[in-house]
């Protein structure tokens, strides 16, 4: 039999949370549409994964929705999460082994910790399908270290110029610096890659063939012109700052 200290405090715990619904009955709300699109998602899962033969991952969609796609972001209160998936790249992914031919993600894989970003990594290879391919858009540290070479190239300094415009940043006497710090700090990143980090990263987990691209380039037609960024009236300054990096699990 349970003691009556256990009782007590059962009861004082569900009158405090009670208190706090009555008090903010938004976060009850919050919390119910939040279950609510859990199940949306399980659902969303299911059906691509019926009605899909070659099945395309994209994580960390946010606002860019792509055909044909299975688009998945962790936040799911945008207007576009309505057509996307729940997924927490630092968690199992809720997807079966070997059921996707291509993953993506753009300017996402900064956003992790390294061990979270290795994580991810892993589930990616799992869900591949053998020959599937992975594709990653992140920022390049060594074009931010490259800044402060003495003798900067011109398309150097119309990128920081293009930089500060862009992100509307006061020059200063020390841009390189300011911008460096920011990249590394603002937006939620974590860990920002050299090319070497990333191949290395990728290979270890398993996967072969890695090779980098241009933006909106690539050997296989299915992976072209994805990067939303080269859109952006920023394009040059995204270009510049940006690594695309492929990889193939091996057959």
């Amino acid at each position: 039999m349970l003691p009556k200290q256990f009782f007590a405090k059962a009861a004082i715990t569900l009158a405090a949370a009670a208190a706090f619904f009555l008090i903010r009955p938004d976060t009850l709300l919050f919390a119910r549409a939040e279950h609510q699109r859990l199940l949306g998602s399980s659902q969303l899962i299911a059906e691509y994964l019926r009605t899909t033969q070659v099945k395309k991952l994209q994580i960390g969609a946010g606002k860019h929705n792509m055909d044909g796609w299975l688009n998945t972001d962790i936040d799911m209160r945008t207007e576009e999460a309505s057509k996307q998936a729940y997924l927490d790249a630092t968690e199992k992914f809720p997807l079966p082994d070997r059921s996707f031919r291509y993953i993506y993600g753009e300017h996402v894989f900064e956003h992790l910790p390294f061990p979270q970003g290795i994580f991810m990594l892993k589930e990616s290879y799992r869900i591949l399908e053998p020959g599937g391919r992975i594709r990653l858009a992140t920022p390049n540290l060594n074009k931010f270290l490259a800044l402060f070479r003495e003798d900067q190239t011109p398309e150097m300094k119309e990128y920081i110029k293009e930089k500060l415009q862009w992100h509307e940043w006061p020059e200063l006497p020390d841009n390189e610096c300011f911008i460096l710090n920011m990249q590394l700090r603002e937006w939620g990143h974590q860990f920002v890659y050299t090319p070497k980090m990333l191949r290395a990263v990728l290979e270890n987990v398993g996967f072969r063939e890695v090779k980098e691209y241009p933006v909106s380039q690539s050997d296989d037609p299915a992976l072209r012109g994805l990067e939303v960024r080269a859109s952006w009236k920023a394009a040059k300054a995204n270009v510049y700052e940006t690594m695309i990096f492929e990889a193939v699990k091996p057959q």
